[in-house]
């Protein structure tokens, strides 16, 4: 990418970036008015996120979304949110919000602990700079749909991935965002780092759950410990969206502890805001949908009794408002919100006839009883997971939930509890929490992202039940933490001293800039030392050499992540290996695959349209083609220019797919790149179907 290019991306970033933080801070001051600090800004950065999904949706509807469009109409929301800004409802002032400080020390602590794992995380992302994204599902969905958004402006279109778990019904909220930063850039540079602003999110949502409990480092290294453990490292550098779903969750739960701390019953905004996060989470990942409405009912229990119908109403609109547009999507296109789900109890629901796919489907909730399962792949796959000190970090789990079940807890906590146990209960049923042949879920592992956001609320609830049990309880559960960070966060083993150096590096300096950060905050909330319009432009003069700052270093970092994209790639077999160096290098290139893994066939430029070639079914139903004459007859219908066969994955026993032996003879077919395992074809024309007469 040229420097004018990456300039011009950087400009619209930030300027798309000011205009959904001028509607989150309007929103924010009308729906929350006299909250400010850490949960305020929390408030904030959701309501922005919301104010970038939907003019994405309103104008990818009509197919019409592209970078301009969406700048324009964010550029003219939030000028028209700030001209009447004051015209717009305001919900009932309440009195200031409780926050009760944590002691020096427990902060200094909690803090590390969290700079730990952020530090460990930066270090993952800074290795998906040398190769780009290579995690199984951002290759195989999330990265597909991001760029099929951002090429074809549509994201009402089903895009029909290969046919394993009916994927291409999976609500996109996470991918919207990826596609926003791949319009701004022509490319997926921003998506690199995504996620790490996920983290940072979480990690301010966390301590806001703690906050009026005098316990915020204890909330803030707990949720540390859980997003930086093995389940979480490769939310690094990666569009996996777990990270994403779980700040919305917890980004609830902050806003509605601290409404209703004190005793409080919950008003109409902070309802709002909680069940837009609700929606947002559930518009991110299906397994969100119990969490999500769990929130919905605490909002209700949470509301005065003669304004409970009131705000469960308005509380259902804002769910929908944040996730329902993508379960309006498959109902009008498969007539069922839930595809995956074919029937309740004797009653028939409609949807695709298929099978749904994938890899050996299982769950933790069928292997409950099977005592060898829980002892050789469980017990053993929960430390590959969360360390060696797993059983620790259940336990601290486990009591977080107990302390806030508690009658003496109030609603909102006993809320906060309830969505844990959902999003436990949606783990242990989820098809693939424990995949793989009958009796080896060897997929158990790479399930534990599932359990993973249980564990975030169960922690960020662990520091406001011991907050209230005085400065010994804290300490202890803190020690804890500390005991649990070095064999809990995933230092990688295979690490040069290059990522031990960047981690470090990026640990210390994160947790030296919120020791002064927060004494920063401490001095002005106390003395009212920093204050006045000097003062705020010294702040916004600082900002802005910060934002120069990393423009400058963001150059030198384009630069190397172009120069590494998908140069060498060995995360998967050597022909798809192959075919990825070629695309990378294409441009505009209209290319058929049957891999499941097709992102990188993108191209650097994210302009190769890329099709798996299939059969599309009653119902949005999309299958393989079984036999020669219906993959011959699937291609030409597809006018591609190129066609990526290869076999998917290690292990297989073909020389070569079948669709490669299907149509090698076909005189339109032209050699680009054949080596064993897979093929590159150029077609010349359309394929014959006497092809299939010599196979």
């Amino acid at each position: 990418m040229s420097f004018g290019a990456y300039l011009v991306g950087c400009l619209a970033s930030l300027a798309g970036l000011a205009c959904i933080l001028v509607s989150g801070c309007v929103l924010r001051s009308r729906l929350l008015p006299g909250w400010d600090g850490p949960v305020a800004w929390v408030a904030t950065g959701l309501l922005a996120v919301g104010a970038a999904i939907g003019p994405a949706l309103v104008l990818g509807t009509f197919g019409l979304l592209t970078g301009w469009s969406w700048l324009l109409l964010s550029v003219v929301v939030a000028a028209a949110l700030w001209r009447w800004r004051e015209s717009l409802p305001a919900a009932r002032a309440r009195p200031g919000l409780v926050s009760v400080p944590a002691s020096p020390g427990l902060t200094a602590v909690g803090t590390a602990i969290a700079a730990g794992a952020l530090g460990a995380f930066v270090a993952g992302v800074s290795i998906r700079l040398g190769t780009s994204m290579t995690g199984f599902d951002s290759t195989w969905y999330h990265g597909p749909f991001a760029a099929g958004i951002a090429l074809n402006g549509d994201t009402w279109s089903l895009h029909y991935l290969a046919p394993q778990f009916l994927s291409w019904f999976y609500p996109q909220n996470s991918e919207v965002i990826h596609s926003l930063g791949m319009m701004a850039f022509g490319t997926d540079l921003l998506s690199i780092f995504l996620n790490l602003g996920w983290f940072g999110g979480c990690l301010v949502a966390a301590w806001c759950i703690g906050r009026p409990y005098g316990a915020a480092p204890v909330s803030l290294a707990g949720v540390a410990l859980v997003l930086g453990s093995t389940a979480m490292a490769d939310q690094a550098g990666e569009a996996r969206n777990d990270m994403v779903g779980t700040f919305f969750l917890l980004a609830a739960l902050a806003v509605m502890v601290n409404a209703a701390a004190g005793g409080r019953r919950i008003t109409l905004g902070p309802a709002l805001v909680v069940t837009l996060a609700a929606g947002l989470a559930a518009g991110t990942k299906v397994n969100f949908i119990p969490a999500a409405l769990v929130l919905l009912a605490g909002i209700v229990v949470l509301t005065e009794p003669s304004r409970r119908l009131r705000n469960g109403l308005a509380g259902c609109g804002a769910l929908l408002l944040g996730g329902g547009y993508w379960y309006l999507r498959n109902l009008v296109n498969a007539g069922n919100p839930l595809p995956w789900i074919n029937h309740i109890g004797p009653l028939s629901l409609p949807g695709p006839n298929q099978d749904v796919g994938g890899r050996d489907a299982g769950s933790v909730w069928g292997y409950l009883t099977d005592t060898d399962v829980i002892r050789h792949w469980f017990l053993p796959g929960f430390g590959d997971g969360f360390g060696s000190g797993w059983v620790l970090l259940g336990i601290l789990a486990v009591a977080g939930l107990v302390l806030c079940l508690d009658r003496k807890s109030g609603p909102a906590r006993r809320t906060g509890a309830a969505v844990g146990l959902a999003l436990v209960l949606a783990w242990l049923v989820a098809p693939t929490s424990a995949s793989g042949p009958a009796g080896e879920p060897n997929g158990f592992v790479s399930g534990l992202r599932y359990l993973a956001p249980a564990l975030a609320v169960c922690l960020a609830l662990l520091g406001s039940g011991v907050g209230q049990r005085g400065g010994q309880a804290r300490w202890l559960v803190t020690g804890l933490l500390l005991i649990l960070a070095p064999v809990t966060i995933a230092f990688g083993h295979e690490w040069d001293l290059k990522e031990w150096l960047l981690a470090f590096t990026a640990g210390f300096f994160s947790w030296l800039c919120c020791l002064v950060g927060l004494g920063v905050w401490r001095v002005r909330s106390k003395q009212h030392r920093i204050a006045g319009r000097s003062t705020r432009w010294a702040l916004v003069g600082v900002a802005g050499a910060a934002v120069v700052f990393l423009i400058l270093c963001g150059q030198g970092v384009q630069r190397y992540y172009f120069d590494h994209r998908y140069a060498s790639p060995d995360f998967t077999i050597p022909a798809l290996s192959e075919a990825y160096v070629w695309a990378n290098g294409e441009s505009g290139a209209k290319i058929g695959t049957n891999a499941t893994r097709q992102y990188p066939l993108w191209g650097e430029d994210l302009d190769n349209d890329v099709q798996y070639i299939g059969i599309k079914k009653p119902h949005a139903g999309f299958v393989e083609a079984e036999n020669c004459r219906d993959f011959i007859e699937a291609t030409n219908s597809g006018g591609y220019d190129y066609l990526v066969l290869t076999l998917d994955r290690e292990g297989q026993k073909l020389a070569q797919p079948r669709e490669l032996t299907w149509i090698s003879s076909d005189p339109a077919v032209e050699d680009v790149i054949r080596v064993d395992g897979g093929a590159v074809l150029r077609l010349n024309g359309p394929l014959s179907r006497a092809s299939c007469a010599a196979n």
